[in-house]
């Protein structure tokens, strides 16, 4: 429901999200869905939690990786008088004066060096993402993350949100800095084997659980920080390997990534556990301990019942080793429930628009996975229909 959606993000975020657009996006997510079809994206017909989600509200597009979303929005953008100009990188948004009246266009550079300037008949949209990719900015906030690699782009940078930040834009939550499982830095390659929370275990170089795998993201992130080497094994049986293959559309990746090592296989525990370097024993007595757990629906670790589902016992049994990596950030320029976005004294920057992870105050402390879609979908539309009124 609504409401479970916006009680699940109030207090995923520390309850340090802001009421109004909190509510905003969880009454609109179910019409960002709709609209999406609409304009030409399709779905899988598979309702899943996904690592971080807290609830079985998340669904994929056909496509992996954004491409159904990019694709279909493409499509409609070319069918509009629309002008889509790329390796064009904006250096500057203009305003009447550095800290009042309107702001009235953008200024951007082409690979020939040369500047362009466009001037916005109605309004300027930031949509420009956050800084997760900005190492030294995100280790101000958080010394922890800076020695981290980053899941992101590495365009994500921040500089949009500095030029925002200039023209007198308020700012919230710049040091809730969110990470997520991503490869460790001697492995060459990202293996996501552990996205359907109910189907595998984390387990350390001991061979043991340590943190419930349906836990909130920053709560996943200070266990891993809090290991030896900041690392973590996922532990899952072949049903959860061919989930991951088939529902997370990365078969190819998946079975190439046994023949190079990175994703572990097995006929038995024992045999897993010698592979991944860990004690045999224990890990044994972790799969054993967790299969009971799922019989008698009551984790020792607190996971949801609801995650009890499925046992790790068919064979062959597969292990990926995992690091944190900057992913998403929270925080970003102070927008309203119109997406305007709002300066220092608390007003409305005329002509200035911002939706997506380039704002801050709709996440709180903490997004929950999944909800970085939601709130681009739904924010961008937002942003939309601000501008043409």
């Amino acid at each position: 429901s609504e409401q479970l959606f916006f009680e699940n993000k109030m207090e995923a975020g520390g309850y340090r999200g802001n009421k109004k657009l909190v509510k905003k996006l969880t009454e609109n997510a179910d019409e960002s869905v709709a609209w999406l079809k609409d304009h030409g994206v399709e779905f899988m017909d598979y309702i899943y939690q996904v690592y971080g989600g807290l609830h079985p509200r998340t669904r994929n597009p056909k496509l992996h990786g954004g491409q159904s979303y990019i694709k279909a929005l493409m499509e409609c953008a070319q069918k509009l008088p629309i002008t889509i100009r790329t390796n064009s990188r904006v250096v500057d948004i203009i305003r009447e004066a550095p800290l009042e009246g309107r702001v009235i266009g953008v200024e951007y550079v082409t690979p020939d060096k040369r500047n362009h300037f466009i001037k916005a008949k109605r309004a300027v949209i930031a949509a420009s993402g956050g800084y997760s990719a900005n190492a030294k900015l995100c280790g101000l906030f958080d010394p922890r993350l800076e020695h981290l690699g980053t899941s992101n782009l590495p365009s994500a940078t921040g500089e949009i949100l500095n030029d925002m930040i200039d023209l007198g834009a308020q700012t919230v939550g710049m040091d809730y800095v969110q990470c997520v499982i991503n490869k460790p830095k001697d492995q060459s390659t990202y293996v996501p084997l552990s996205i359907f929370v109910d189907y595998f275990i984390f387990v350390n170089w001991d061979g043991e659980r340590f943190i419930k795998e349906d836990a909130a993201r920053d709560v996943l992130c200070n266990a891993f920080l809090a290991e030896p080497k900041e690392e973590a094994f996922s532990v899952m049986d072949s049903k959860g390997f061919d989930v991951h293959c088939k529902v997370g559309r990365v078969e190819d990746l998946l079975k190439k990534s046994i023949k190079t090592g990175i994703v572990l296989e097995a006929n038995s525990i024992e045999e897993l556990a010698k592979k991944m370097g860990v004690p045999v024993s224990k890990l044994c007595q972790s799969v054993e301990a967790y299969n009971r757990s799922v019989d008698d629906k009551a984790d020792a670790l607190g996971r949801d019942p609801k995650m009890l589902v499925h046992k790790i016992e068919t064979g062959p049994f597969y292990a990926a080793r995992f690091a944190m990596a900057r992913h998403h950030t929270m925080g970003g320029v102070l927008i309203n429930e119109d997406a305007q976005v709002i300066d220092r004294k608390g007003n409305v920057i005329p002509g200035l628009l911002a939706a997506g992870e380039v704002t801050g105050g709709i996440h709180g402390n903490n997004r929950i996975g999944g909800n970085g879609i939601a709130d681009i979908f739904t924010f961008g539309r937002f942003a939309g229909l601000t501008a043409t009124k």
